[in-house]
């Protein structure tokens, strides 16, 4: 047995607790206990965190453990709370628990051992188990990746020796792409050689040899830059990536550039200055307000230089090389392949090291950085405050409280029992993401919080722990592009835009006339699409009255995800034939089609349809609102979820009707309907946008922030 008094486990919260604190007791457990019998999982979620702090010195005793264990079994949050906990004692019996459940048949506790096993020292008889949850894919592989990478770090031998034996029996083509990913993350230059056998091996899977060429890119040498250029000089597949991997980046100099030089990151797809693949995959709001925000803070007189990141192709990262001209510029990380695909966020867990080459790669070739801004819960914004701390780049973080409202919204309706939360956790990942935002919400330099109706109170006390100073955090609105919209105002004042006559070429003889009901958006769940089509169409009052548009998805090639929702409004219009005909899909737009579509379904179009339409957003919940915020700007009523961020904006009955979850969508349209002639209904909504959600209302108030101690 280790002796307690010799043992430290490592921790990411960054807290100063004494070693002289008292030991953990089962009794200290009641509170937690009391939360997972009143199925609070949020509270669960909060409790969690703090029991597991208080662990830290503690080797557990029998008692302790068996209410644990209890714990574990009854499933649910609890069950995730109690492995947390099990992961920050010390001592032996610890290891042994986590690594039982490595070994389990539960997958969300497999899932989460491996996570927690991060945190402490390496235990060897967790290491084939380890390699094994490497092999799956997704988040399992990420976990793994993380926690056999820091063991490596202080026993590299074990690790190595596991997995080239793993890759000796293993043929599956993705699987050993996972395995040499790690080897090429491992810092031993001992490896060096037999990457590049992998990588010039004709009869290895192109996944493998794409990721043994990706790590050589960081490992500069004779052998390797040798074999790398004999690569580009074939006509083999790899050659391109041989050619990517030899085109190192020097940092440019611009140390005496006026303006501070921000960076901003989001794993979206095409993140250009069109937008060209808005709406389609992942490409939605948060990718339109990237490409708008960078033009705007180019623009201030405070910012020398904006980048603004995302993910694409090797060909996109190869053409699109970040430039020199102008204010701002765009680079992209490379992610996936044909065996790999990267279809959205989801999938992009597993690439963490080629999100870091990527990302230190745009960073280096973008020069000087002072300061990048990160959102969302997700594998790039982890990997993205890392990279910039071992930079010395500065970080800001948007501050969403989700995945925590998520368990909120579903809690609160009564949908969320053990079993559901463990798949949530499973399909969402809910747990890793929310201590992610609690993360980053202590440790970054500068933390953007969004205006809400309501707030969750323990995340409040997060950001506002340990800041020292209350300039640290500002709450910043998100804006839209005002100018869009007003070109697109100006130009259907002279000329019919292309997609307006599309969208009328879609109108069926017998459903001219009548106004539009439009939804804009990714083919995401979250989103609702399939939700509006199903109010809709099972409305008879609705179908009548008005057309329904959605707007959103790649319709050629839909990802799984896309798929999963065009086959629940298939689904929907198999119950309700007769709704067919007032159905269009639109599939994804750019930015300024979506911004023609909004004022043509205010203003109407010939006989196509008339004036007077409304904006749906079906979700059950927004952080924000983008698209609800651009449809009030063209002078459209709005149908909003009230939950988030639409409540500080819409006022219902006049310019909008806000949702609860759970409630007649159906209804709360046909309500909507009856606001579009109040009085003075459009000119205020589009005054409220105007004066407060801007685009460069929000540059400003973020140089503020990122300025706030420049004196």
């Amino acid at each position: 047995m280790i002796d307690a008094s010799m043992m430290s486990v490592p921790t990411e919260r960054g807290d100063r607790r004494s070693q002289d604190s008292p030991p953990l007791r089962a009794r200290d457990l009641r509170p937690l206990e009391q939360a997972v019998a009143d199925g609070d999982h949020l509270a669960v979620l909060h409790l969690a965190s703090d029991v597991a702090l208080a662990a830290r010195h503690t080797l557990g005793d029998r008692e302790l453990f068996e209410h644990l264990d209890a714990l574990i079994d009854a499933g649910g949050a609890g069950a995730l709370a109690a492995i947390e906990i099990v992961g920050a004692l010390i001592g032996d019996e610890a290891d042994a628990r986590l690594v039982e459940h490595l070994h389990g048949e539960r997958q969300l506790l497999r899932r989460h051992a491996g996570w927690r096993l991060r945190l402490r020292m390496p235990v060897p008889r967790a290491i084939p188990a380890l390699v094994h949850e490497l092999g799956r894919g997704g988040i399992d592989t990420f976990h793994a990746h993380r926690t056999l990478r820091r063991w490596a770090r202080s026993a590299p031998a074990p690790v190595l020796r596991a997995l080239t034996t793993t890759l000796a029996v293993t043929d599956d083509p993705a699987e050993r792409a996972r395995l040499v990913d790690l080897i090429g993350a491992i810092d031993d230059r001992g490896t060096d050689a037999y990457l590049v056998d992998l990588a010039v091996d004709p009869y290895e899977p192109d996944a493998a040899r794409i990721a043994a060429v990706g790590a050589l890119a960081e490992r500069p040498s004779g052998l390797v830059d040798a074999a790398l250029a004999a690569l580009v000089r074939t006509d083999d597949p790899i050659a391109a990536h041989a050619a990517f991997a030899l085109q190192r980046v020097a940092v440019r100099s611009c140390s005496t550039a006026r303006g501070m030089h921000v960076a901003q990151l989001v794993l979206a797809e095409g993140l250009d200055g069109q937008l060209s693949r808005g709406g389609r995959g992942e490409t939605g709001g948060v990718a339109s307000l990237l490409v708008s925000l960078g033009e705007a803070l180019g623009n201030h007189p405070r910012i020398g230089h904006v980048t603004t990141i995302g993910r694409g192709t090797l060909t996109d990262a190869m053409v699109g090389r970040l430039s020199d001209d102008g204010p701002w510029s765009y680079g992209t990380i490379p992610l996936g392949d044909a065996t790999r695909p990267v279809a959205g966020a989801a999938d992009a867990w597993e690439h963490v090291p080629a999100v870091e080459r990527g990302l230190r790669r745009a960073l280096r070739s973008a020069g000087r950085i002072d300061l990048l801004h990160l959102r969302m819960a997700d594998v790039g914004t982890l990997i993205g405050a890392e990279v910039a701390t071992a930079a010395g780049i500065a970080t800001c973080f948007s501050l969403a409280p989700d995945p925590h409202n998520v368990i909120h919204s579903l809690q609160r309706r009564g949908e969320l029992d053990d079993d559901r939360f463990e798949q949530l956790d499973l399909d969402q990942q809910v747990w890793l993401r929310a201590r992610l935002v609690e993360r980053l919400g202590r440790q970054a330099d500068r933390v953007a919080l969004f205006p809400r109706a309501t707030s969750i109170p323990f995340l409040d006390a997060i950001v506002g722990d340990d800041t020292g100073s209350t300039r640290r955090t500002a709450v910043v609105a998100e804006g839209i592009d005002i100018a869009n919209l007003r070109h697109a105002e100006r130009e259907s004042d002279v000329r019919t835009p292309a997609v307006v006559r599309e969208l009328d070429e879609h109108i069926v003889a017998d459903r001219r006339g009548r106004p539009l009901l439009i939804s804009v958006g990714r083919l995401h769940p979250v989103k609702g699409m399939d939700r509006v089509v199903d109010a809709w169409a099972g409305d008879d009052r609705l179908r009548e009255l008005c057309n329904l548009v959605i707007v959103g998805g790649d319709l050629d090639r839909p990802s799984p995800t896309e798929r999963s929702v065009l086959d629940g409004i298939g689904a929907t219009l198999d119950r309700h034939p007769a709704a067919r005909d007032g159905l269009v899909l639109l599939g994804g737009r750019p930015h300024a089609d979506i911004a023609r579509l909004l004022v043509s379904a205010r203003r109407g179009y010939g006989d196509g349809w008339t004036p007077g339409g409304i904006y749906v957003d079906g979700a059950m919940k927004e952080e924000f609102g983008l698209a609800v915020l651009e449809a009030m700007a063209a002078g459209l009523v709005v149908v909003a979820p009230s939950t988030g961020g639409p409540a500080t904006y819409v006022d219902p009955h006049h310019t909008g009707v806000l949702v609860d979850p759970g409630a007649d969508l159906g209804a709360a349209i046909v309500r909507a309907f009856g606001l579009v002639d109040v009085p003075g209904r459009a000119r205020r909504a589009r005054c409220v946008v105007e004066s407060r959600y801007s685009i460069d209302t929000m540059a400003s108030q973020l140089v503020d922030l990122y300025l706030a101690d420049a004196a």
